[in-house]
Order: structure tokens, then sequence, then C-alpha cells
């Protein structure tokens, strides 16, 4: 069945485009929610004005996203989670939380399908998450998860402890074998 789109759908045509699509698309989807209609003779007569309504509206979104890009450069946002004693935590911080936690703390909204994560968080600790609005605008969101007792601050301190912590089991280690070539 032909369509004219009136409205943009990701992956599939623009605004104002006619497009071959399934018939059960088009009528259980595409025609009652006003995404596209029928394209037949009058409706074709109207691909114009439609182009143009449809470039209005991405041109409308696009500087929406943007502004939301340029908020969320740079940001970081803490997320306190609860966690057994293990470190893992009570549940996992996903893309419904960094972006609930963004509205909550910096009142930005942003899609959840624009936040890029590979897998849940599901331990305590700083991590860097993608945000990719689109080809041209991505970002690194820093998100501390950390426990609701705790100061996010520590956390961000941590790293240099546990550097320090790494270099003295490798003096440990050293004493150790000391002892040993004196017994030999």
């Amino acid at each position: 069945m032909k369509v004219l789109f009136l409205k943009d759908v990701p992956g599939v045509a623009l605004g104002g485009e006619v497009k071959e699509v399934k018939n059960g698309y088009a009528r259980n989807y595409l025609i009652p929610y006003n995404i596209a209609v029928l394209a037949n003779n009058e409706n074709l007569k109207q691909v114009e004005k439609i182009k143009i309504v449809a470039e209005k509206e991405r041109i409308a979104k696009m500087e929406d996203l943007k502004k939301i890009f340029e908020s969320i450069q740079d940001l970081t946002i803490n997320i306190p989670m609860l966690s057994a004693q293990t470190g893992k935590l009570y549940g996992s911080v996903g893309h419904d939380i960094i972006s609930g936690a963004l509205k909550e703390s910096k009142g930005i909204e942003i899609e959840e399908r624009y936040i890029k994560l590979t897998e849940s968080i599901k331990e305590h600790g700083i991590y860097n998450v993608l945000i990719e609005i689109s080809d041209e605008m991505s970002t690194n969101l820093k998100v501390i998860v950390h426990d609701p007792e705790q100061d996010p601050n520590e956390l961000v301190a941590k790293p240099e402890a546990e550097t320090t912590a790494e270099e003295a089991p490798e003096a440990e280690t050293t004493a150790e074998e000391a002892p040993e070539a004196e017994t030999t």
C-alpha cells in the first residue's frame, strides 16, 4: 500500500515522502496515529505543504536537541543506590534511572534512546556513559553511583587511594621474597 508520510519515522521515511509499506502496518499503525495518509490523488496534491511542515518540525526538534546537548556536556550526575555487603547493587542503573536522575537533578529531559549503555550498571563507581543524540552530537556523561549515606566526592578520591594500594602489595611481595632468599 502506498502512503504519504506526514511525520518522520526513523528507519522508514521522512515526512512528505511517498513509500510502499505493508497493508497491516499502514492500516493498524501509520494511518490511525496520523503518521501517514493513503497516497491518493487528493493527498498527493498536498505533498509540498506536508514536506514544508515536516521540515519545520525536523528543524525545531534538532534545535531542541542541540540545546539539550549543550547543557549535558561535561556534566556529572550522582545516583544514590543501596547495595549488598558484596558491593552489588540492589537492582541496577539503566537508561530509565539515568534519564530520571538528569531530569530530577538538572531539569534536563532526554529520551532514553539517546543514552547508550552496553549493559546496566550493577556496582558502585564512576562511569562514563555515552549520550548520542545524532552522528554529529555525542558526549560522555559522568555518572557517579554511590551509597546514599556516602558522599559522592569520596568515590572520586577513591581511585587515587586504589593506585597507592596497588603499589603497596608490590612492596610486600618484595619483602616476602627476601626472607626466602636468605633461607636458601
